[in-house]
């Protein structure tokens, strides 16, 4: 096994099969190759050139980072593979922000302490209300 981190966007179909093999919702292929560019900064592993995790961070570039798509296939989870995906995320927001920056995301049910490892707090707490997000009606 030949476990490499590239600097690169995933492809559509790298992107939808990850998504899939974790049980989140898949896009349409046009929708991907229109949003992912958009991306501040996204990391691929690799494992013989199959992608196997993948993660990404979007924002404005100075105040406002959100981190997005943490994935790793489930078939090699547990091998610190999103850790390294979070350090070189982390690695890349840390050489942009401003002071006073903002940095978000939404951890999968269960997985906080993942996340907390990298100093996130979940809310609320004694000083932040509940993170929100809009759900589009049916």
């Amino acid at each position: 096994m030949a476990i490499v981190f590239l600097e690169r966007l995933p492809r559509a179909e790298e992107y939808n099969g990850l998504r899939q093999k974790v049980g989140w919702g898949t896009y349409e292929k046009a929708i991907i190759e229109e949003s992912l560019p958009r991306s501040l900064y996204s990391i691929c592993c690799c494992d013989s050139n199959r992608i196997i995790g993948m993660g990404r961070v979007i924002g404005d570039a100075k105040m406002c980072f959100y981190i997005q798509d943490i994935v790793i296939d489930p078939d090699f989870q547990g091998q610190g593979l999103g850790s390294e995906i979070m350090k070189r995320i982390m690695g890349y927001i840390n050489e942009n922000r401003c002071e006073n920056s903002i940095v978000g995301l939404m951890a999968a049910k269960g997985k906080e302490p993942f996340y907390e490892k990298f100093g996130f707090a979940c809310r609320p707490s004694e000083k932040f209300g509940n993170g929100m997000h809009f759900i589009q009606p049916a």
